[in-house]
């Protein structure tokens, strides 16, 4: 994402897994300036409109640390998991979401 010719942010869409129903949102950031203005919505309004021409659900991990970005997912519609989907290579990653996008 792009903002007065200059990158703000970004996220990549791709398939979870070589699945064809499910992606993952991978690497969703923002400069530390852009943080908190409403270009992370925008941004993943962006990123979910192109996935929901492609997929029916979108799937994400990331680090129970990361308190803000947990809140954010949630409050976008991602719903937490218990578990990491079967597939799963970021061993790293201690939070789990799911977001339907046809419901």
């Amino acid at each position: 994402m792009e903002k007065d010719g200059r990158v703000i942010g970004g996220a990549g869409i791709a398939p979870f897994a070589d699945s064809s129903e499910v992606c993952e949102l991978q690497k969703m950031y923002l400069r530390q300036e852009i943080r908190g203005t409403g270009i992370a919505a925008q941004l993943l309004a962006t990123c979910l409109d192109f996935a929901k021409r492609h997929y029916k659900q979108c799937y994400l991990e990331t680090l129970q640390t990361m308190e803000a970005a947990n809140r954010f997912y949630r409050k976008h519609g991602f719903r937490k998991l218990e578990v990491p989907l079967a597939g799963s290579e970021h061993f790293a990653c201690d939070a789990w979401y799911m977001m339907d996008l046809h419901s």
